[in-house]
């Protein structure tokens, strides 16, 4: 008696399941099955069904088995025009004619026209001169029944842009979503879907890669206990919908976090998802809000969690153009120095739990790239030296006692599990410990002594030029400044200018044989990119002594205020840094990406379109190349 409009969707899925497994003929001629073919028998029953459907309840006079007595009825109660049930109901009554005379050949049960000599003989029977004179008159015919069923569905409330889903794979298989995914059972979830299905289908067509935004969606849906809240949220915010539909369409590895995670939308309901993270302390206090009792497990969880709404939030204020790439560079790497303190914090007071504490002793830890330079990407692993204070032969003081050393590197090991082993929810970082003294065959944490001893006599430039990089990034204030001098001498030690010169060509000419650019967008690898960039400041650095900052930006101004580089090189920097750090969202594969997100990449940077970014890029590049030649006096090609 009444009838939520879902049901006019499930008829027109049915038609639409119907004129898609069909693959004979679109108009009639041999093949064409009456039955089930376009403006066929079925679409005619379908247009009554639909109208006994909608009114039936409330008029039992529609309530009638007969397709001809059915449409009758509707005329005469005033649902249909007089018109469309006379015609409908004569081509109702010649198809089926022709469908028995077709049943007549050899006594066959087919609704397909034959062809040649046996569609002539069909059509003898049904009262024609020939084939020809039969099939135009059906294809008139099943021409006006069409056109008159796609009207019904569109003056149901279908947007047209949805009626035509059915003419596409894309269309097909969001048909099946509310068969196969129980969130989409309901009719209130499948109304509140049928709403914001224009904007979905036109948004994933604009896709970079429009069957992987699809599969991201469908694994999204298919995650959600319950899909009404989340979808009426959509109806009554648009603004939360484009910004979801950006993050699938324009963004790969947000899109994979998010449909991994669907509790990922929550951040973006909070009124703060469009701020650039807090301090590390306020982060800090987040991640470690947790209550007495609670498991370790459940800590490292809590510490997933933040930083996966932080990232993800930076991220889409990123493809939004919200905030410069460069602040959300910083912010990310707030995040993750801020995940670091929490994570090493529940690890030690598990550690000391079991093993108690090494006297006048401390885990420190050193950040390296990125890290170090406070310019993490959302691909960045985090680069750290796991040092430790105080002598090495004392023991801890706990039930299961340690040395210092042993004690030092297992909890370093602790530390490491923390930040990378994967819980309920998720992973966070990737950590990479190969930069430290000696590599991968020494110790995974040294004393802050023996550190500062390898680097003064054992240590090689490219190990030097990794540490101009290098901040403290956990461990007391003390600690972290004894530290902090160290780096300090050793970048301000006297050197050999012509042998660092050579040991920087060397590793330069190793670094484009062994990992060449990704791509035309590889900001970081080509030929007058990121990784020039940076060899030129830490060569500068090591050589003169100046500049000793861990942020390449920082330390670039300050060379370029000395007269040390070009003065347009900070530029330069600036805006390969932003390509780098907005390329590994929306441009992962450093290739250019569909329009879209070419547009969304050229807003970043901070370029009016597309074509201007690539020009800039290039001057970039060639700016990059004057600057490397006036510093090693090597002249370096950049195509056009």
């Amino acid at each position: 008696r009444s009838l939520d409009f879902t049901a006019i969707e499930e008829i027109r899925r049915l038609t639409a399941r119907i004129r898609l497994s069909y693959s004979g003929p679109v108009e009639p001629g041999p093949g064409f099955d009456l039955k089930h073919g376009r403006g066929g028998i079925r679409e005619i029953e379908f247009f009554a069904h639909t109208h006994q459907l909608i009114y039936g309840g409330r008029n039992p006079a529609l309530r009638l088995r007969g397709t001809r007595a059915a449409l009758d009825a509707l005329a005469e109660g005033g649902f249909i025009a007089g018109e469309d049930a006379a015609y409908l109901g004569a081509a109702y009554d010649r198809l089926r004619t022709t469908e028995h005379r077709l049943q007549m050949v050899d006594d066959r049960q087919t609704h397909a026209l034959p062809a040649a000599a046996a569609l002539d003989g069909v059509a003898r029977l049904d009262g024609f001169a020939d084939g020809d004179a039969l099939v135009g008159e059906l294809r008139e015919l099943c021409g006006a029944v069409a056109a008159r069923y796609d009207r019904l569905l569109a003056a149901q409330g279908q947007p047209a842009s949805v009626a035509t889903l059915a003419l596409d794979a894309y269309g097909a298989r969001i048909d099946q979503w509310r068969d196969t995914i129980p969130a989409l059972r309901g009719p209130e979830a499948r109304a509140a879907f049928g709403a914001i299905l224009p904007d979905l289908v036109t948004a994933l067509r604009q896709a970079s890669d429009p069957d992987h935004a699809l599969a991201r969606w469908e694994t999204l849906l298919a995650r959600l206990p319950s899909a009404v809240n989340l979808l009426r949220l959509f109806e009554q915010r648009p603004g939360l919908l484009d910004q979801v539909l950006r993050v699938l369409t324009l963004a790969p590895p947000l899109a994979d976090e998010l449909a991994r995670h669907p509790a990922l939308l929550d951040r973006l309901i909070d009124a703060s998802a469009l701020d650039l993270p807090g301090s590390v302390g306020e982060l800090s206090a987040r991640m470690a809000a947790t209550e007495a009792g609670d498991s370790y497990e459940f800590q490292l969880d809590r510490i997933r969690r933040v930083v996966s709404e932080e990232r993800f939030a930076l991220g889409v204020q990123l493809i939004d153009n919200r905030h410069e790439p460069l602040a959300i560079a910083s912010g990310l790497s707030r995040v993750a120095e801020a995940a670091l303190a929490t994570a090493a914090a529940a690890a030690i007071g598990e550690f000391e739990a079991v093993h108690g504490r090494v006297a006048g002793g401390e885990l420190i830890v050193l950040g390296l790239g990125r890290l170090g330079g406070a310019a993490l990407t959302h691909a960045s692993d985090l680069d750290l030296i796991y040092l430790f204070s105080g002598a090495i032969g004392v023991d801890s003081d706990g039930r299961r006692p340690l040395t210092a050393s042993l004690y030092f590197n297992r909890l370093a090991q602790r530390v490491t599990a923390a930040l990378s082993v994967p819980t309920a929810s998720g992973a966070l970082y990737q950590v990479d410990t190969r930069l430290r003294p000696q590599g991968s065959s020494g110790p995974l944490a040294v004393s802050l002594e023996s550190f500062a001893r390898y680097q003064h006599d054992d240590a090689w430039t490219w190990e030097h030029m990794a540490l101009a990089r290098a901040r403290p990034v956990f461990g007391s204030a003390p600690t972290r400044d004894a530290l902090a001098l160290t780096v300090r001498e050793v970048l301000s030690a006297p050197r050999d200018g012509a042998r660092l010169r050579a040991d920087v060509m060397t590793m330069r000419a190793e670094i484009a044989q062994h990992k060449p650019p990704a791509g035309s967008l590889d900001a970081k690898l080509l030929r007058g990119g990121l990784v020039d960039v940076e060899f030129i400041v830490h060569f500068l650095q090591l050589r003169d002594g100046v500049a000793l900052e861990p942020a390449v930006a920082t330390a670039l101004a300050a060379l370029a205020g000395a007269g040390l580089v070009p003065s347009e090189l900070p530029g330069h920097y600036r805006l390969l840094a932003r390509l780098l750090i907005a390329g590994r969202l929306l441009a992962p594969d450093s290739l250019a990406p569909a329009p879209a997100a070419c547009a969304a990449l050229a807003a970043a940077c901070r370029a009016p379109d597309y074509p201007t970014l690539l020009r800039a890029l290039r001057e970039a590049r060639q700016g990059v190349a004057k600057a490397w030649a006036q510093v090693f006096g090597e002249t370096v090609e950049i195509e056009q």
